[in-house]
This record gives structure tokens, C-alpha cells and sequence, in this order.
């Protein structure tokens, strides 16, 4: 075929599919929204000085650019380095498939001299965010090789997973955690087992530990799309890792995945969603609730004063891109024994996955370079 056909192809498929993705759409907010009053009172926003002051190490962190057709990540690289932060925390899903990523490198230069810490997300290891493969160990290898290269990070021993820390002077110990990359998901024994013996050296250290991970924590009090949707398993991780960050002390733990910002505290320890960094905002979300393209700044005081973090919430000033799709409509389809298999759904809700396709679909053919690079990836 050549690139010509293939490129008509993609159309084809996009016009032909979005018909049943319009069709299937329903109105109102997305479902994995866990009330009708969320999420107002969970919009908290502290007030940062244009630099630094002395004494103080300045952080930026955020998740979720995808598609970014409104080009948000150019903008949020540009004033992380103008307002003086030493490194970016990026919380996964470079771009809307592993295929792409490769294009991510490119928008790096933003960042000057800013350090770039990444984890996976599950656009990093899920063929458009939805298919995943036999095996996710070439994903995560090629990650690693590809972004990992900032000094200083110390890698879990792990080969399927991307998991690591880093030390940012003698105040901040960062810990860079992975519940996307295996299957069934989750964190996984092995993964606990190194997060303790990290966080207590941590500790022992007195530093001011910051944990990032793609996915939230279940039973947060903002969203379902978060590690409820992953089973039984993934939830007892979630909690075992809980109860690691209020014995060690976490300072605030920073998650992604849902595409908004919400700040709240899950039994006692601070968490900040973000995850705007240019993907579709979720479905039917007000501004007032979080729903609006942003990055965060983290000033982290030297000498172990946790209590005083503060955390702005940087908006983007140009035009949103919002989604269309229910959120709770994004599955993961799995290949077993030559049969798909699509977790959380029956056989005769099947469409559902057809409109997540239609929807990455629809996204690849809304950016020219990824269409482009994939099919001279071909």
C-alpha cells in the first residue's frame, strides 16, 4: 500500500467510525466523576512570587499532553523555565501512543536547562492508549533508553516497569512510581517491596519526599479513573502503597490520567491531580471544577519543612480542547489465546470500545505529524 492509499485509509476509517462515535455519545459530565457537587471545593491554589525566593527549590509537574492540540506543553515548558524551576515532573502520556513519543523529544528544548523527570503513563505502554500487547517490557525499555537521562536517577531494579528516584539538592527526594506498565496493573509486590526500602532511606535522610505516579489512588474522593478500574488487585496495592506514604511521611503525592486539576487529602496525605497539560478535558467539566488546561509550581522550602509546600496551579490562557467521550468509556482491550478480550466490559457492550477507538482514531488524524510519522513508521 502506499502512503497515499494508507493516508486515505486512516480518513476513511476516521469518517466512517466517528459516525458511530456521534451516535453513541450521551450529554452531562463524564460518570467517573464521583458527584454532582465535585468538584468546586477541591480548586485550592496557592499564590507563588514570579522567582523563587532564597532558601526555596521550585518545582513544576504535570500530565497528560496526548494529542495537545491546543499546544499546551510549549506553553507550560516556557514558563517553567521562566518562573525558575530546576526540573519538570511530567506524569505520562507523552503522546497519544508509544509510536510517537519519539516526536516528544523534539518539544525537550523548551525546557532549556530545566531538569526532565517522566513516568509512564498508559498511552506509554497501550497501542492508542486502549490495546496493549503481549509483552510491555520493549515499551518500558525503550522509555527508559529514550528519556530516563537526567543525572542522578537511581532505577528500581525492575525490567517491566519504569520506577526510580532522584535527588534534587539536599532537601527533595522525588519517587517515580508505575501503575500502568504490567499487566492487570497495579504496583505489584516487587514494586512495593523497593518503594519502602527507598522511602525509608528517605526518610532516615530527612528529606522532603514527593511521589508521582500516571494513575490516582483508589477511593479518592474526586474520581473513578483512577486505579478502582484496574480490579481488586490494583485497589489492595493502592492501599498498601497509602499506607507506605503516611507511614514515611510523604509530603503530597502528584497523579494524572483524568484530565483536570483537583487538590485534596486522602487519609491524611495532600494529593494534587493533574493532569492538563493539553489532552482532552474531561467530558462536560466547568472550569470552576477543575476543567481547564494548567500545569503545576511546587516551592519546596529547604530544611525538611514539609508543612510549607506550596503548590500554584499555572492556567493556560488559550483555547481548551474538550473531550466528547465519557471517560468511563476507556478500556483496556487485551489479546488471550487469539481472542480480544475487553476488561470491565460484557461481550454485548462491545461498542463501547468502538467509540474509544473512533476516539483515538479521531485524535491521530486532529494532529498531521503523528498521521505523518506513523505511516513512515510503516
Amino acid at each position: 500500500m502506499t502512503k497515499g492509499c494508507a493516508g486515505l485509509a486512516l480518513n476513511a476509517v476516521v469518517v466512517a467510525l466517528s459516525f458511530c462515535f456521534l451516535a453513541a455519545c450521551h450529554s452531562g459530565r463524564s460518570s467517573s466523576i464521583r458527584s454532582a457537587a465535585c468538584c468546586a471545593a477541591y480548586q485550592h491554589s496557592d499564590s507563588l512570587p514570579d522567582e523563587p525566593p532564597q532558601g526555596v527549590i521550585r518545582l513544576a509537574i504535570g500530565g497528560d499532553s496526548r494529542n495537545d492540540s491546543s499546544d499546551v506543553v510549549p506553553w507550560a515548558f516556557k514558563e517553567a523555565r521562566k518562573k525558575g524551576a530546576k526540573a519538570f515532573f511530567f506524569l505520562g502520556d507523552l503522546k497519544i501512543t508509544r509510536a510517537a513519543d519519539k516526536l516528544f523529544v523534539a518539544e525537550l528544548a523548551d525546557l532549556g536547562g530545566v531538569i526532565f523527570y517522566p513516568l509512564m503513563g498508559n498511552h506509554e505502554v497501550e497501542f492508542l492508549g486502549a490495546i496493549r500487547g503481549f509483552d510491555s517490557r520493549h515499551a518500558v525499555k525503550e522509555f527508559k533508553e529514550d528519556f530516563l537521562k537526567a543525572p542522578g536517577v537511581n532505577l528500581a531494579p525492575l525490567t517491566d516497569l519504569v520506577v526510580y528516584s532522584a535527588n534534587l539538592g539536599d532537601a527533595v527526594h522525588f519517587i517515580a512510581l508505575d501503575n500502568v506498565s504490567r499487566r492487570g496493573e497495579g504496583f505489584g509486590a516487587a514494586q512495593l517491596e523497593w518503594l519502602e526500602g527507598d522511602l525509608s532511606a528517605a526518610a532516615a535522610a530527612k528529606k522532603v519526599i514527593l511521589v508521582g505516579m500516571h494513575k490516582a489512588l483508589a477511593n479518592n474522593p474526586v474520581t473513578t479513573h483512577a486505579m478502582d478500574e484496574d480490579g481488586v488487585n490494583a485497589i489492595q496495592d493502592s492501599d498498601a502503597a497509602l499506607e507506605l506514604f503516611k507511614k514515611y511521611k510523604v509530603a503530597m503525592v502528584f497523579v494524572s490520567h483524568s484530565h483536570m486539576y483537583a487538590s485534596y487529602n486522602q487519609d491524611g496525605i495532600e494529593m494534587r491531580l493533574t493532569g492538563g497539560l493539553g489532552a482532552p478535558l474531561v467530558k462536560g467539566l466547568a472550569v470552576a471544577d477543575g476543567g481547564f488546561h494548567h500545569f503545576l509550581l511546587v516551592d519546596v522550602p529547604l530544611g525538611n519543612n514539609q508543612d510549607a509546600l506550596k503548590v500554584e496551579v499555572v492556567k493556560f490562557p488559550g483555547v481548551p480542547t474538550k473531550d466528547v467521550q465519557d471517560e468511563a468509556d476507556e478500556v483496556e482491550a487485551r489479546t488471550r489465546s487469539g481472542t480480544t478480550e475487553f476488561r470491565g466490559m460484557s461481550r454485548s457492550n462491545s461498542s463501547h470500545c468502538l467509540i474509544g477507538l473512533t476516539r483515538s482514531l479521531m485524535l491521530i488524524a486532529s494532529r498531521p505529524e503523528i498521521s505523518a510519522f506513523l505511516l513512515r513508521a510503516r
